[in-house]
């Protein structure tokens, strides 16, 4: 009975095995009086020892040894003395049954320090946990106060595995890369970290998320040189299931002097060095971070209760045709009229807008006033088509298509006037109900724009399935030092494929003579820059065209 009552309150699967199995042989023993059954028994007493002795509890290991000593003796005078064995067998059943009353504890204390030990011991890549870490952070730093690094490492490209080869292959593409992690940082600088028996250099946050720390005493470049190691290696291909995988890592260091140096701060310095800079592959933590976190968190306060009409204001930029230096269309550019910060550019709010969850109601807002600005131009005599910039998942639903077909018949626009340009990334995962939707676009008289093309050379096996109106190369591909012979060939051959494709190219970013040369050698339909004008409020539009036209005849 004892015995049963233990097994009922120990939480501990092992001991409940090893009280159930005690149980079964002493009863065996006292119904069929076999004697080789009693060796049994002292085999479960010495399962107890050793039970014990794992969870370093010395009183359950002095009673369990006790207990086995009387056994010993008992036995021994059964073998010696013709002992009845019901005797032996009744004498230690007490003894031990006695002994687990007394040690109903155990099951609250040990087991649960057993299952923290398992869950830090089997990380589903055999790596040491974020706890472990810390510990071999905090032990270091006692021990070596010097210059420090620490290195996060966060993986990509994961989503597409698990979304089209299943989650299976997802698993096993993680653990080829943690291998490939562990195998750059074998240097005796990066801090050993305690992982059962065997030690790490690398710790694994979960997820996608890696971590080491590196001492710079010798080496005052180690964290640059072991990034760029562990970046390389994972560009090379993966071979999973007899596929070939290609995933990317990013990474950012904190100097381990930063906040205080304490190590979940460092921490959470590095994923927002991450964050913050979602373009870069390498990213040093700034504590100037911390502050645009603090703005854009008040941003997100004021969005919640904007008033669009009182705060959103839009500019215009003119795209200029090469051949005749006419204007080709005025792109709308949002701004923000903040209170504090003054006027802000779109770049620097738009992601707030997301996170806000204004992305709709502000691409309306935009479309909108674009039509009114239109029809007052024409109201003018002025035919000039508008371009609007919008978030691009948008442009894809039913509603806004819809919206956009009623905003032209209410302010009289013909097809032509309203030109929409979207991000060249949309079109990396476009399905075919997305390619339905372009097409639906241009239906009802908008024509399409592809913003930023070059910079995500993956849409250039999408852009064929689709017909656009105008594509911008980015401004990154005019800039002045980019200007080589090979990086001619490239640009050249993008213009020569869309205008296969009847799109217009533009080149954005064009600021200086040397720039709109070298656009225009390029075969390029039309530019965008600071040369022919900064953004301007469109408060002032039609004065500003009249203007540019007498100049221009």
């Amino acid at each position: 009975m004892g015995s049963l009552a233990v097994i009922v309150v120990t939480k501990a699967a092992n001991l409940r095995i090893l009280h159930a199995l005690t149980a079964s042989i002493s009863l065996a023993i006292l119904a069929l009086n076999l004697e080789w059954l009693q060796y049994l028994l002292g085999l479960s007493l010495l399962g107890h020892i050793l039970f014990s002795l794992r969870h370093n509890d010395d009183n359950y290991l002095f009673l369990a040894c006790f207990a086995s000593v009387i056994f010993i003796v008992l036995l021994g005078g059964q073998i010696l003395w013709s002992w009845p064995g019901i005797l032996t067998v009744s004498v230690v059943t007490i003894l031990y049954l006695g002994q687990l009353l007394a040690l109903n504890h155990i099951p609250e204390t040990a087991p649960a320090q057993h299952e923290v030990v398992s869950d830090q011991a089997h990380d589903i890549l055999g790596l040491p946990d974020r706890a472990s870490l810390r510990a071999a952070f905090t032990d270091y730093r006692v021990t070596e106060p010097g210059p420090a690094m620490l290195v996060m490492v966060r993986l990509e490209g994961f989503e597409q595995v698990n979304l089209h080869l299943g989650r299976e292959f997802g698993d096993l593409l993680l653990a080829q890369s943690a291998n490939r992690i562990k195998q750059q940082l074998q240097s005796h600088d990066v801090v050993a970290i305690a992982n059962g028996n065997d030690m790490s250099r690398v710790a694994h946050l979960g997820g996608l998320h890696f971590v080491f720390v590196c001492g710079l005493s010798n080496q005052k470049h180690l964290h640059e040189q072991l990034i760029d190691d562990i970046i390389r290696s994972t560009l090379k291909p993966f071979n999973v299931g007899n596929c070939t995988l290609e995933v990317s890592a990013r990474a950012s260091y904190v100097n381990c002097d930063e906040e205080l140096g304490q190590f979940d701060n460092l921490i959470t310095c590095a994923f927002l060095a991450l964050d913050s800079q979602p373009n870069r592959s390498v990213c040093a933590y700034q504590q100037q971070m911390q502050i645009t976190k603090l703005e854009q968190q008040a941003r997100l306060a004021e969005l919640a209760h904007i008033d669009f009409r009182s705060e959103f204001e839009l500019y215009f930029q003119p795209v200029i045709r090469h051949k005749d230096g006419e204007i080709e269309f005025l792109e709308l550019l949002l701004r923000w009229q903040h209170p504090k910060q003054g006027i802000l550019a779109a770049g620097q709010f738009i992601e707030d807008i997301r996170l806000a969850g204004l992305a709709v109601p502000v691409a309306y807002y935009v479309i909108e006033r674009a039509a009114e600005i239109a029809m007052a131009l024409r109201m003018d005599n002025i035919h000039m088509p508008l371009s609007v910039n919008v978030f691009g998942p948008e442009m894809l639903h039913e509603e806004f298509i819809e919206f956009l077909d009623r905003i032209l018949l209410e302010h009289h626009l013909l097809p032509g006037d309203l030109i929409i340009e979207c991000p060249s990334a949309l079109f990396m995962s476009l399905d075919a109900q997305g390619v339905a939707m372009v097409a639906r676009l241009r239906s009802i008289g908008v024509r399409l724009c592809v913003d930023g093309f070059g910079e995500a050379p993956l849409i250039l096996a999408k852009l064929p399935k689709l017909s656009v109106d105008y594509v911008k190369v980015g401004r990154s591909l005019t800039a002045e030092h980019q200007q080589q012979g090979q990086f001619k060939s490239v640009v050249r051959g993008m213009v020569e494929m869309q205008q296969q494709l009847n799109s217009k190219v533009i080149c954005e970013g064009v600021e200086t003579q040397e720039q709109l040369n070298f656009v225009q050698n390029l075969d390029t339909f039309a530019a965008q820059g600071y040369f022919f004008a900064r953004p301007l409020s469109s408060v002032g539009m039609i004065s500003w065209l009249k203007q540019w036209k007498i100049e221009h005849e």
